[in-house]
C-alpha cells in the first residue's frame, strides 16, 4: 500500500487496548513477504530483519484509546469506562460503535442529561455521568438481541479526509497508527535495502494503559539501540502556552525529554546530525508531560538508548485528529537514513 492508503487502513480500523488483533493482521499482510511474524503472549507483533551490525528495535503502539461498556442500565443505555485518556469536553454527542464479543457492531451516540434538565447549565461534563445510546428498549433487549455485554469495545466514529490542501489528513488514532504505518514502512525497507545492522520492527499492545506490552517487551528484547515511533500531539493551536515545539507541517518531532525518559546525548546527536546531512527538516521537543513506551523499554537489558521521534497531530485523544503528510514524509526519509547510517561505528559512540 502507499503511504496514504496505508495510515487510512490503520486509522479506520478499530483496535483499543487489549484488542488490537486487526491491526496486527494489517501490519503481517503487509509484511507477510517480508520475514515472518513473531507473537508474544500479550498480543504484540515482531518482525525481524538479521545483519551483523547493531539490533535497532523500531517500535510503535497498535492500540488506541476509547472505551469498555462499564455497566448497563435498567432501561437500555450504556456507561463507559475511558481507555486511555479523554477530555470530556470533546465527546457529548460524539457517534461511537459499539462491538459486540463475535464481532457484531452496533452504532450508537454519548449522551448526558441534556442543558434543558439541568439545574445548572454551565456545569462541566464529567465521562462517569455521560453514557452510550444504542437505540435499546430496555436491558433485556440489549442482553438478548444486541449481544452487548461488559468489557465490549466503545470505539469512536469517524471519517477519513485528505487534503491535497497544505496535504493535510483528518482521521482518528493517528496516535499510534501513524507510528505503526512508519514501522511497516521501516521493516519494508529494510528488507528490500542493504544496511549495516538487525533492524526490529515491532507492534506493541495496550499503551495508552500504561505501556503494559512494552513492560512485557523489555523482559526479553536484545536491542542495542530502541526507536519509539509516535503521534506526537502538536502545540501549534490558540491557547498552549509557551513556544510551539511540535508544530504541523515543520517537520518530525525528535523527542530529547519528557518525564518518563531523557535521551541519551550520543543518540540524540546522532538523529539530529542524520537529518542535518540529508537535510531533512525536524522539531527537537522538550516535554513537561506525557510519556511512551520508551519508559518501559530505556532501562531493559542493562540500558537502550532510546529516542522518540514522530508525526506531530493535533487534537490527539479525540475523535478527529489532524496531521500533515509532509511530516510523516520526513519521518520516513529520516527513518530510512537512520537504518543505512546506524553502523557498528555510530552505535559505539552513542553508547560511550
Amino acid at each position: 500500500m502507499k503511504s496514504l492508503e496505508l495510515i487510512k487502513a490503520l486509522t479506520l480500523a478499530p483496535g483499543i487496548s487489549g484488542h488490537e488483533s486487526k491491526i496486527a493482521k494489517i501490519m503481517e499482510n503487509e509484511l507477510a513477504e517480508t520475514t515472518k511474524a513473531i507473537r508474544d503472549r500479550m498480543g504484540s507483533i515482531t518482525f525481524r530483519y538479521e545483519g551483523k551490525g547493531p539490533k535497532i528495535l523500531f517500535i510503535a503502539h497498535q492500540d488506541e484509546v476509547g472505551f469498555i461498556v462499564r455497566d448497563i442500565t435498567a432501561d437500555g443505555f450504556l456507561k463507559i469506562q475511558p481507555i486511555g485518556g479523554w477530555d470530556p469536553n470533546t465527546l457529548l454527542s460524539s457517534p461511537v460503535n459499539v462491538i459486540n464479543r463475535v464481532g457484531v457492531v452496533h452504532p450508537g451516540i454519548i449522551g448526558s442529561v441534556p442543558v434543558h434538565f439541568q439545574q445548572n447549565g454551565n456545569g462541566k461534563p464529567t465521562i462517569t455521568a455521560m453514557f452510550v445510546d444504542v437505540g435499546a428498549k430496555d436491558k433485556t433487549d440489549l442482553l438478548e438481541n444486541f449481544g452487548i455485554n461488559l468489557g465490549d469495545q466503545v470505539i469512536p466514529v469517524t471519517n477519513f479526509h485528505y487534503s491535497e490542501l497544505n496535504r493535510r489528513i483528518l482521521s482518528k488514532a493517528f496516535d499510534d497508527r501513524v507510528g505503526i504505518a512508519a514501522v511497516i514502512e521501516t521493516a519494508k525497507f529494510a528488507a528490500e535495502n542493504e544496511h549495516p545492522n538487525t533492524v526490529i520492527c515491532t507492534g506493541s499492545v495496550q499503551e495508552e494503559i500504561g505501556g503494559r506490552g512494552a513492560a512485557s517487551i523489555a523482559m526479553h528484547t536484545d536491542a542495542d539501540i530502541c526507536i519509539v515511533l509516535e503521534g506526537a500531539p502538536a502545540d501549534d493551536i490558540p491557547g498552549i502556552p509557551g513556544n510551539s515545539q511540535t508544530c504541523i507541517g515543520k517537520g518530525a518531532h525528535v523527542r530529547l525529554f519528557d518525564p518518563t525518559m531523557m535521551v541519551k546525548k550520543g543518540l540524540a546527536d546522532f538523529v539530529v546530525n542524520t537529518a542535518n546531512k540529508y537535510d531533512i527538516p525536524i522539531q527537537t521537543t522538550i516535554r513537561s508531560g506525557g510519556g511512551t513506551d520508551g519508559a518501559k523499554l530505556h532501562y531493559a537489558n542493562y540500558g537502550i538508548p532510546t529516542i522518540v521521534l514522530a508525526t506531530p497531530v493535533r487534537f490527539a485523544h479525540s475523535h478527529n485528529c489532524m496531521m500533515s503528510l509532509d511530516d510523516y514524509d520526513n519521518l520516513i526519509d529520516l527513518l530510512k537514513k537512520i537504518v543505512t547510517d546506524l553502523d557498528d561505528a555510530a552505535y559505539q559512540n552513542i553508547i560511550r
